[in-house]
């Protein structure tokens, strides 16, 4: 590709890229698990813990997993299966135990300090819902808990052990947004992008209208600056980013998309439009426009991504808006808005 094109974007791909239900969940979902996994590692002394161990816990606490329904289970191989076992084994958390239906095979079950891990998750994935309820609304938060879980077990997300009337928000919105990563890929290599990586997401989210810089996504995704480097040099090579000189500071650097970035993002941005119709498809167009306002409203209240794309003079309006139409109601909202506004102006 050749890096020098600068194409300008369409008119509405900025807002769009910047304003769209994946990246909403996507950013929900991201302060969720951190929020968990900060209390499990900080608070309860897990401090071995990874979040790749949850699908390996979560199935032996059932009643015990044979390593192969896992490997099926999660699509990967039971060597890669294995070595990611033996480290949860290492951490305390799993053990072998002989198969009772089998005497030939082995069974991953959990250990009691899984077990008490698992009770202190909880409680700390509660404490999560409970903040998003304060913010969205507890009857609009349950109803996008149903909503994820409907789309999750239309897209066969859910593993077979799951009962869906105890499935939490923090417990599947974490798989739907892996779909959504991975879908979103999909789309937006088909239309012309083949050489896409899942692993080029964690940098060309974070370049916003002023750009990125390199360590400041390496502390936001929590990966060495070197780990960051290798994959803006992979951009850099495909064409679809530059390095220029930061106005901020001659020394350092800041990421700017070229003209083949700039297609990429306004692709990206009608794959996402193409997913929120096929969403649409399973969970209706009500389910659907309620799941972008919940994960809109969570999003801005918790300023997410504000070091991206700076502070939004229109979020706190938004967001108390949103609060207002919850707690008065569609009549109650425009009754409101005729007491605050002159009569001529409401249509």
């Amino acid at each position: 590709m050749n890096s020098s094109v600068d194409n300008n974007y369409p008119l509405d791909v900025p807002q769009k890229y910047q304003d769209n239900f994946a990246r909403h969940i996507l950013s929900v979902t991201l302060y969720m698990q951190s929020q968990v996994m900060n209390a499990l590692t900080q608070k309860h002394g897990h401090r071995e813990l990874r979040i790749n161990f949850e699908p390996y816990i979560s199935a032996a606490a059932a009643h015990g997993a044979r390593l192969s329904n896992i490997a099926d289970m999660l699509g990967i191989s039971r060597q890669a299966a294995n070595q990611c076992a033996n480290q949860i084994e290492a951490a305390g958390y799993l053990q072998r135990a002989n198969d009772p239906t089998d005497g030939r095979a082995k069974l991953l079950v959990t250990t009691s300090r899984a077990r008490s891990m698992i009770k202190q998750g909880s409680t700390e994935a509660m404490k999560v819902q409970t903040h998003f309820a304060d913010i969205a609304g507890k009857n609009e938060l349950a109803e996008v808990n149903r909503s994820v879980i409907e789309l999750s077990k239309s897209l066969q997300l859910l593993f077979p052990f799951e009962v869906e009337n105890s499935l939490m928000l923090p417990g599947v919105l974490p798989r739907l947004s892996d779909y959504i990563s991975n879908r979103l890929q999909t789309l937006t290599m088909a239309k012309g992008h083949p050489r896409l990586k899942r692993s080029f997401g964690a940098v060309l989210t974070a370049v916003g209208p002023r750009g990125g810089r390199i360590q400041q996504i390496a502390n936001t995704q929590d990966v060495s600056k070197q780990a960051i480097s290798a994959i803006v040099s992979e951009l850099e090579e495909l064409g679809y980013l530059r390095r220029d000189t930061d106005p901020d500071d001659a020394r350092q650097v800041v990421l700017q998309f070229t003209g083949p970035g700039k297609k990429l993002i306004a692709d990206s941005v009608v794959s996402v439009d193409e997913m929120a119709a096929e969403f649409s498809g399973i969970i209706g167009d009500q389910g659907m426009a309620q799941l972008q306002n919940v994960m809109s409203c969570i999003y801005r209240s918790l300023q997410l991504e504000e070091d991206i794309f700076g502070q939004d003079q229109g979020n706190d309006v938004y967001t108390l808006a949103q609060k207002i139409k919850q707690q008065l109601g569609e009549e109650g909202s425009r009754a409101l808005a005729r007491l605050l506004l002159p009569v001529n102006s409401i249509q």
